[in-house]
């Protein structure tokens, strides 16, 4: 099969791989109708995570059931699926509890996402390909009415459930004020996310022109990074924001949210930082008696509801795609999603 496959910073190219086998009775193969790009990906792209030259890139795909291991009960050939980009059992202490993140069976292994997140399986190939092989396919495959287009059931695979983390963790309540810092996907997500909870308004904080403008056709307010904290301030009454999303995964990001929240406020951070030695604001934290969360997002625990909302048409995040590519255009798409060229944003990839 065809397959995206990481050489190299910024080297990822299209090749024949041998095709995805059933290793375990819990596993299936799913044949993919539609990958994407993901933000987390450019820090595999970067080789900032321990990716091999060889190995397959992506997690998050949405496909169809070609063939399943023995032990697979729910799941039948033929059946449309979205996988969600970590593995998960659906059955053990974490799992049972929503936190499916923690997974004690699978280790929170994520697809095609190098040694850090192998997980208990070792390194799990990526989904940027024309088929992917599934561990515990049972419950990380969750299957898709026919009423949720590949389209849309795509951002279920991973950045919607992020966003709608990210708003879960700050505990926004009716009439709060969200400040969200970034307008990449899953900031975007995070918009429409945060809108469930009911606050007054949600402040999108961006420098790049074309994402702010999708912020404010989302529903929020959008404002330059440069005027983000004089914008806040003057909205709140000088409090601040009641709540700070942080959905970059830069240390500039994560120091603009703690100085836009208020006192007794929430920052929640939902983007991926691959430096491990950042300093913590922690007496600025103290100071302002701030509470702050943070974690890998528990994808598949949250599909079910998110599902049902695309569905009956109260969210819809389409309008955030910006290309769909064929397989063979994979490597221009990290290109251009990673310059922030050509209005890239959520970059889908249709094999076949």
């Amino acid at each position: 099969m065809k397959a995206t496959v990481f050489h190299g910073p910024r080297d990822v190219r299209v090749e024949t791989v041998p095709d995805p086998v059933i290793k375990a009775p819990t596993d299936a193969i799913v044949r993919i109708t539609r990958a994407a790009i993901c933000g987390s990906d450019l820090h595999s792209y970067h080789g900032n995570q321990q990716v091999v030259p060889g190995f397959v890139l992506g997690h998050e795909g949405v496909g169809v059931v070609e063939d399943t291991g023995k032990a697979v009960g729910h799941l039948k050939k033929g059946q449309r699926v979205v996988v969600a980009g970590a593995v998960a059992c659906g059955q053990c202490f974490f799992c049972r509890r929503g936190q499916v993140a923690q997974c004690s069976v699978s280790g929170a292994a994520v697809f095609g996402y190098g040694k850090n997140f192998a997980g208990t399986f070792g390194e799990i190939g990526g989904e940027q390909a024309e088929a992917v092989t599934v561990p515990l396919a049972d419950y990380t495959c969750y299957p898709l009415p026919d009423s949720i287009s590949d389209e849309a059931a795509i951002f279920l695979a991973d950045i919607l459930p992020t966003g709608y983390f990210g708003a879960l963790n700050g505990d926004i309540r009716p009439g709060d004020t969200v400040a969200i810092f970034g307008c990449g996907p899953v900031g975007l997500c995070a918009i429409i996310a945060a809108q469930l909870f009911g606050p007054a308004e949600v402040i999108a904080v961006d420098n790049f022109p074309y994402r702010l403008g999708l912020a404010r056709q989302l529903g929020a307010s959008a404002v330059e990074v440069e005027d983000a904290q004089t914008t806040i301030l003057d909205h709140t009454e000088g409090r601040g924001a009641d709540v700070a999303i942080e959905a970059v995964g830069h240390i500039s990001a994560l120091e603009a949210a703690f100085q836009a929240v208020r006192g007794g406020g929430t920052l929640s951070m939902v983007g991926v930082i691959s430096d491990p030695a950042i300093s913590f604001p922690m007496m600025q934290a103290f100071m302002k008696d701030l509470t702050f969360r943070t974690g890998l997002a528990n994808i598949r625990s949250n599909i079910p509801h998110l599902a049902k909302l695309i569905e009956r048409s109260k969210i819809d995040p389409r309008p955030i795609i910006s290309h769909t590519l064929a397989l063979d255009e994979t490597p221009y798409g990290y290109k251009i999603f990673d310059a922030r060229t050509e209005g890239a944003l959520k970059v889908l990839i249709k094999p076949g």
